[in-house]
C-alpha cells in the first residue's frame, strides 16, 4: 500500500465524487475506481456503497478515513520536521481562530509577536468553532484558538482564560435601566444570534432549553460587528462576548444586561492535533500567546 492510494482514498471519501478526484489529480476516473477496488480487496471490506451513480462511505470506510487522514497529516509533518531542522526563528505558521478570539484578541498579540520575530510568517483563518476544529483535523491550520467546545479526541487543548458572555440591547430598549434579567425575559424578545456552530449560540441555546423555553432566533448573523450594528438599530437583542461589546458599552452605544443568578462563561482554549509536530516557530508563538493572555 502506498501514499498515492491513501491520497486517492482520502479525496474520494471527503468529496464522494470520483470524477472530481480524477480531475483534481489529473488522472482518469477509471483509475480512481481501480485504486478504491484494490484497497477494498487488500482490506477485505467494502469502503463505499454504490447506489446508482452515487457513492457513500460504509461504516468501515468512515473508520478507515480517520486513520488515513492521520497518516497523511503525519507525512506532511515529517516533511515539515526535516525543513525545520537547524532553523531557529524562521518559519511559517497557519493559525486558526474562532470569531471572537480572531477579531478581538489575536491581532494585537500577532503584531507584538512579529515585532520580535520578523522572519516568521503568519496566516490567520477566522471561522466559527466547528469549522476551526475541522481545520485542525485536516491539517489546514497548525494550531487554533477556540471558544469552548471541542468534539474530537484527536485534538489536545490547553486552557487559556475565561470569557464572559453577556446580553446586549439598544440604549433605548426597555432593559436600559436594568443590570440583570431572567431567562423568561428572553422568550418574547427577538434574538439576534451567531450562526449554528458558534460557541456563543450553543451556550444560549443550552440555557434556554434547560430552563424549558424555546429558542426564538429572529436573525442569524456571522459577524459580531454586524450583530452589534443591528442591535444598535433596535431590531432585537443579542448575546456576545464582553470582549466584543466593551468599547461600545463604554461609549454608551449599547447597554449590557446579565442573567440573574447565572454567570455565563466559556473557556478560551489553545488546540493542537495530537499528532502535530511542534516546530520551533509554533513553540515560540504558543509560549508568547500564553504569556500575553495570562499576564
Amino acid at each position: 500500500m502506498n501514499l498515492r492510494k491513501f491520497q486517492i482514498f482520502y479525496l474520494t471519501a471527503t468529496s464522494l465524487n470520483m470524477t472530481k478526484v480524477a480531475r483534481e489529480l489529473y488522472i482518469s476516473q477509471p483509475s480512481v475506481s481501480q485504486v478504491i477496488h484494490e484497497l477494498e480487496d487488500e482490506l477485505g471490506v467494502k469502503l463505499f456503497d454504490r447506489l446508482g451513480k452515487k457513492i457513500y462511505l460504509t461504516n468501515e470506510g468512515y473508520l478507515y478515513l480517520g486513520y488515513v487522514r492521520r497518516i497523511l497529516n503525519l507525512y506532511d509533518e515529517a516533511n515539515e520536521v526535516i525543513k525545520d531542522v537547524n532553523k531557529r526563528e524562521v518559519g511559517k505558521l497557519r493559525i486558526g481562530a474562532s470569531t471572537t478570539i480572531g477579531t478581538y484578541i489575536l491581532p494585537e498579540i500577532i503584531k507584538n509577536f512579529l515585532e520580535l520575530y520578523k522572519n516568521i510568517d503568519i496566516s490567520l483563518r477566522i471561522e466559527n468553532t466547528h469549522h476551526i476544529e475541522d481545520m485542525l483535523l485536516n491539517n489546514t491550520v497548525d494550531l487554533a484558538l477556540i471558544e469552548g467546545f471541542l468534539q474530537s479526541k484527536e485534538i489536545k487543548s490547553e486552557y487559556l482564560c475565561d470569557d464572559e458572555i453577556v446580553f446586549i440591547c439598544n440604549k433605548d430598549h426597555e432593559w436600559k435601566n436594568r443590570d440583570f434579567i431572567e431567562v423568561k425575559d428572553l422568550v418574547n424578545e427577538k434574538l439576534i444570534m451567531r450562526e449554528q456552530g458558534s460557541a456563543t449560540r450553543k451556550i444560549v441555546e443550552e440555557i434556554l432549553t434547560r430552563e424549558g423555553y424555546e429558542v426564538n432566533i429572529f436573525m442569524e448573523l456571522t459577524n459580531p460587528e454586524t450583530i452589534m450594528k443591528t442591535i444598535e438599530a433596535n431590531l432585537g437583542v443579542g448575546c456576545l462576548s464582553w470582549r466584543c461589546v466593551e468599547d461600545k458599552v463604554l461609549n454608551d452605544r449599547l447597554h449590557v444586561v446579565r442573567l440573574k443568578d447565572m454567570c455565563m462563561k466559556r473557556e478560551l482554549l489553545l488546540g493542537v492535533h495530537q499528532d502535530k509536530y511542534i516546530s520551533h516557530a509554533m513553540s515560540l508563538f504558543m509560549d508568547f500567546l500564553v504569556k500575553s493572555i495570562r499576564n
